[in-house]
């Protein structure tokens, strides 16, 4: 069975690499990305999730087809698949991917 691919985008490198590792400690296959990646690019690794840890602009959460998680470790009030811990985070994900 095919490992599910999730892409973690943020513009905070430590971010990335923590949110990235914890998906990694759930036998996922794993694409950190530095900043914000072009349609191609998310078209090229085909990702199931996307893990957005915040701030991400709105005009690029806006464009998005895939399902997203958004994680931050500051509350944010607006956002219903928020979360700011690694349990939140595998939780989220299990609901997203049995879908």
């Amino acid at each position: 069975m095919e490992r599910p691919r999730i892409m973690v985008i943020g513009s905070d490198v430590t971010t990335v690499q923590s949110v990235s590792s914890y998906c990694l400690k759930k036998n996922l296959e794993v694409f950190p990305y530095y900043g914000l990646p072009t349609v191609e690019e998310m078209t090229l690794f085909a990702p199931h999730v996307l893990v957005l840890c915040l701030p991400i602009p709105d005009d690029f959460q806006s464009q998005l087809l895939q399902p997203c998680i958004f994680w931050s470790e500051q509350p944010i009030e607006r956002k219903l698949s928020l979360v700011s811990t690694p349990t939140e985070l595998y939780i989220y994900l299990e609901k997203v991917l049995a879908a």
